[in-house]
């Protein structure tokens, strides 16, 4: 009886092992609770007509990118963990909105697909996004001040493209940007001064804009700044902070310096 026992005890599972099974259960049914959330939350519709409408108006298309814009916009690639900068055109979607039932657009890539034309101004509509890549298409017109309502707005890319006219100062709006790039472009006209409100700004790319003029004093607040490229540019004035270029410093006017290349150090 004594070595029946032993032997019964030997297999009767600890309260350490009892434990450990049921975390692992309850992690288990979490995980089946959130996709079956993220399952069946939807796009918010107004967001669903306006990718639609913009899609339409440059004649592109999601379906060979893993998700389907003709259905659920947030499904498959746009909700999983593929990073947004390999689908194109893709978009990303956050589904944790009202209790999980309502995705929203968080992130849009159209990225060097000969779009040609004006940016719809049904894009000024989705304003979850966090990042938006334009780059590298044949996006004409002016830049409208509507874009200071995606102010949630971290990375924010449109250049290589042919935009004109002056730089909206509602840009200084995007004030949680990280990143900002609106290199050769057809821009005109001088900086605003509002970009100086982009206090979390890292890197800002503008060279070869279009833009002239003196250089905002707002500049000086950007501490944060790691990189800049400026050149070919007609910008005067002085620039507000010591440079590194190559590991020199320099001082002293932008059209002194054939390329710039900026990287922040302490104020002189």
């Amino acid at each position: 009886m004594k070595k029946l026992n032993h032997q019964l005890g030997s297999h009767a599972p600890s309260p350490l092992k009892e434990g450990f099974y049921f975390v692992l259960i309850i992690l288990f049914l979490m995980e089946i609770a959130g996709a079956q959330t993220t399952r069946n939350a939807t796009v918010d519709p107004s967001e669903a007509r306006a990718l639609n409408s913009i899609f339409q108006r440059w004649e592109i298309s999601g379906t060979n990118q893993g998700w389907n814009i003709s259905g659920e916009l947030c499904d498959g690639v746009a909700t999983d963990d593929t990073v947004i900068d390999i689908i194109n055109p893709g978009i990303k979607c956050g589904c944790s909105f009202n209790n999980g039932t309502v995705c929203r657009i968080t992130a849009l890539r159209v990225y060097a697909l000969d779009v040609v034309g004006p940016i719809p101004n049904e894009l000024w509509n989705l304003t979850y996004l966090t990042n938006l890549n334009l780059g590298q298409n044949y996006l004409t017109g002016r830049l409208p001040a509507s874009i200071g309502n995606l102010t949630r707005m971290q990375y924010l890319s449109i250049g290589i493209n042919a935009l004109s006219g002056e730089l909206p100062r509602e840009l200084g709006r995007l004030t949680d940007l990280r990143s900002l790039s609106f290199s050769t472009n057809n821009f005109s006209g001088p900086l605003p001064y509002e970009l100086g409100n982009l206090t979390r700004l890292t890197q800002i790319y503008f060279d070869s804009a279009g833009v002239s003029g003196p250089i905002p004093p707002t500049f000086s607040g950007l501490a944060g700044l790691e990189r800049v490229w400026a050149s070919d540019n007609e910008l005067t004035g002085q620039i507000y902070r010591t440079i590194h270029y190559l590991g020199a410093s320099l001082h002293g006017s932008v059209n002194e310096i054939y390329k710039l290349i900026w990287l922040p150090t302490a104020s002189p």
